[in-house]
């Protein structure tokens, strides 16, 4: 962030206390935090409150750490009131919503700056998507990108927060989980161009349907004006909807369809992909044929923006996936292929087309565990993931959670397959020790809340 006068990006705001720490008039900020894990000495700490947790209990930490001004709910004056008394250094900031109050901050931080503004959302392979994009971008530019998933509203202005008078793009992925999320979003960033990489029945439990989904994430692509840009998916069965009645021009990108596709896939394996694109062999350590397709929508944006197909190929193929999301792992002979930082009906099925293109002289081993967030749609889809799973060559199935037990259920029913079921990760880990030999292959996917994350690391930490 680059230091700026606090009354700037506070203009017009209803401040309901001030204390008599430092001028108001004078303050200038250098960096926000809303965590005292990785507050830094002069930071201002923001005090937000969610569904299980409360930043206002964290104040005296803040100040601990030397947070130079707190801003805090008016409405807990009371509750900060000794804090404010025994710090008179430090400027205390009563407003109606920190949370609310932040985000505007932050977009009125980011107006200050000639940047051009990314947005990537999706139900599946945003972060991914985001993360090649800035990777390409930034061969011949500077670029901020959301870290992690900083996809709500809270993440997405601590990015817009990393912007300074270098940078000249911003990637910010944008997620939802309930209906009005993306317009909020939409409204800090005021993007110059959207990507969106698919439509599918992530968080479908909130929305009711796939189509109000799409409605949904369509609405990164409905606030640009006529000089923006709509990146989508051609082989996406949502392309058409999400095409109609923008006022942006639209670009398109696919394995099948689009305007920017390969010219043909070499191969899709552990290591990664090669296709070719442009005439140039790209080699790209994305996996599947949703890595390449990510990787595509990224191509498409770096060539609308005047990268040449040399520098495209440079960006692609230097990027890597973040933890969870497709990292392949090799231990004791057995490859592990990590997913486990989320999952749902549409990522899945992805996976479980990737592994069935790789070749193993051992077993194919699913670790499956529930997809949250589908609603009433629960039961259907654990349902209709059975469906594929006797599709593929999997041989075993290890199941855990009550929704995944239904998909194991099923599985049983339909094909001859090895079904086993966990209520602990723990015995899990055990008898995946006990089980895998090797040149087995294991597939570990499920919704982050599962903590999945725990089979990976019992295994690298064996």
């Amino acid at each position: 962030m680059q230091p700026v006068n606090l009354t700037l990006l506070l203009k017009s705001t209803e401040l309901e206390y001030v204390s008599e720490g430092h001028a108001l008039s004078s303050f200038s900020v250098q960096s926000f935090s809303t965590d005292t894990r990785s507050l830094k000495k002069g930071d201002v700490f923001v005090a937000l409150t969610g569904e299980r947790f409360d930043g206002h209990s964290f104040i005296k930490d803040a100040l601990e750490g030397g947070a130079k001004a707190v801003l805090f709910n008016g409405r807990q004056l009371e509750k900060v009131h000794p804090f404010i008394k025994n710090n008179p250094a430090v400027l205390f900031l009563g407003v109606r919503d920190t949370r609310s109050i932040f985000g505007m901050i932050a977009e009125r931080y980011l107006d200050m700056f000639s940047v051009t503004k990314v947005v990537v959302t999706g139900s599946a392979g945003k972060t991914t998507t985001k993360g090649l994009i800035a990777s390409v971008l930034s061969q011949n530019f500077t670029v901020v990108s959301s870290i992690r998933s900083y996809n709500n509203e809270i993440g997405v202005p601590k990015t817009l927060l990393e912007v300074d008078g270098h940078t000249n793009f911003l990637v910010q992925e944008l997620g939802t989980n309930h209906p009005g999320e993306i317009t909020a979003l939409v409204e800090r960033v005021h993007p110059d161009a959207a990507v969106i990489t698919n439509i599918g029945p992530a968080h479908i439990g909130h929305f009711g349907s796939e189509h109000e989904i799409a409605r949904e994430k369509k609405e990164a692509v409905l606030a640009l004006d006529e000089s923006g840009t709509a990146f989508l998916n051609a082989d996406d069965r949502y392309f058409h909807f999400l095409r109609d009645g923008l006022a942006a021009q639209v670009k398109s990108y696919g394995i099948e369809k689009g305007d920017v596709r390969p010219e043909r896939i070499n191969r899709i394996s552990l290591d990664g992909s090669d296709f070719v694109l442009s005439g140039k062999k790209i080699q790209a350590r994305v996996i599947g044929e949703h890595g390449i397709r990510n990787s595509l929508a990224a191509a498409a944006v770096g060539m609308q923006y005047g990268v040449a197909i040399d520098e495209i190929k440079k960006g692609i193929e230097a990027y890597r996936d973040e933890s969870g999301r497709g990292n392949v792992q090799f231990v004791g002979g057995i490859t592990i292929i990590d997913e486990s930082y989320n999952a749902n009906p549409l990522s899945v099925l992805a996976s479980l087309s990737y592994l069935s293109r790789i070749k193993t002289e051992g077993r194919k081993v699913l670790v499956f565990a529930d997809m949250l967030e589908l609603g009433d749609h629960s039961e259907f889809y654990h349902r209709k993931l059975a469906e594929r799973i006797v599709k593929t060559d999997i041989c075993v199935l290890y199941a855990y959670g009550p929704l995944a037990r239904i998909t194991g259920g099923e599985v049983q029913k339909r094909g001859e397959r090895k079904v086993r079921y966990f209520c602990e990760l723990e015995e899990m880990i055990r008898s995946l020790k006990d089980e895998l030999s090797s040149g087995d292959i294991v597939l570990v996917q499920g919704s982050r809340k599962m903590g999945l994350e725990r089979v990976v690391e019992g295994f690298l930490l064996n």
